[in-house]
């Protein structure tokens, strides 16, 4: 017979039965080779037997903690959920993007919330105290802020932890990147459209409609901006840069003469809170360059998020 090598492990820890157990013996006896390898393979079976010998077996509850461990529930307080879909791709496309969507929600941290939260607020309480005629642009400068800080705290993710798999699931990253987005600017848009039903309920003769369209034109080109560096860049450049353009904002409004803002940057600004259709055009192509460009970047140690 040829050399039995591949037999040899399981003869030493006696294993082999029946012709096998009969046929190696003889080949042993015939050849120094095998033979000199049996035996290192039976020093190498008393020496683990010996080792093994000294550990103390385990507990006899060990298994049934083990197992009660496996068994708890799966969603434990605290717990960071991938955003995935278990039903088959293709099927039920409204119901596959209503869960992902909603799945976001455990991947953002809590200072974003909390975050945007206090700025809606405060604007809100600023634009009740505000003289006669202010509150919209009260407003107009803390919704748009709150909106774009969120969406840097939320959408700058290249180091989350279920970063790597998500990106090994079958949903794509743009569409997941697009369901953080979507989540983010929809509750923000919902805490400013609350905040203004509540402001006008409050001061008489304050339009609903004339406050909502103060703070939603420029929050689209800032929440556009800031998604854009967050995601092609890094968080922190899309909070520094909404930032900037808020203060620049601020600034201006009412003294343009005495903040000595050069008028380019006055020019960059101004449209910003007064958007037409070629900002807002530019603000969705902004976006969508962004989502096409996301997946296609190299991943950056330098690139993470701000919060964590």
């Amino acid at each position: 017979m040829t050399h039995p090598t591949h037999h040899l492990p399981a003869y030493t820890a006696g294993h082999l039965t029946g012709d096998d157990t009969a046929a190696v013996a003889a080949h042993l006896a015939t050849c120094p080779a095998c033979a000199t390898q049996a035996r290192a393979w039976h020093r190498t079976a008393t020496a683990v037997q010996d080792d093994t010998a000294h550990v103390a077996p385990p507990a006899p509850d060990l298994l049934a903690a083990i197992r009660r461990r496996l068994t708890t529930t799966p969603n434990p307080p605290g717990a960071r959920h991938v955003p995935a879909y278990r039903g088959d791709i293709g099927t039920r496309p409204l119901h596959r993007a209503l869960g992902i969507l909603t799945r976001q929600r455990t991947l953002i941290r809590w200072p974003v919330w909390t975050l945007a939260a206090a700025l809606i607020a405060g604007g809100a309480i600023l634009a009740a105290l505000a003289p006669t005629g202010h509150a919209a642009q009260v407003l107009a400068m803390t919704v748009p802020l709150a909106a774009a800080l969120a969406v840097a705290g939320a959408c700058g993710t290249d180091n989350d932890p279920p970063a790597e798999l998500a990106a090994a699931l079958p949903t794509p990253p743009r569409v997941v990147l697009l369901a953080r987005l979507t989540l983010v600017l929809t509750a923000t848009v919902t805490a400013g459209l609350l905040a203004t039903l509540a402001l006008s309920a409050l001061t008489p003769g304050g339009g609903a409609a004339g406050l909502v369209t103060a703070w939603f034109g420029p929050l689209v080109p800032l929440s556009a901006t800031s998604f854009a560096l967050s995601v092609l860049y890094r968080p922190s450049a899309g909070v520094t840069t909404a930032l900037a353009l808020w203060l620049a904002r601020a600034l201006s409004t009412g003294q343009t003469a005495a903040t000595g803002l050069s008028p380019a940057v006055l020019r960059l600004v101004d449209p910003l809170w007064t958007p037409g259709p070629a900002v807002l055009t530019s603000a969705a192509a902004l976006v969508a360059a962004t989502l096409l460009l996301s997946p296609r970047l190299p991943r950056s140690q330098h690139t993470g998020h701000i919060w964590r």
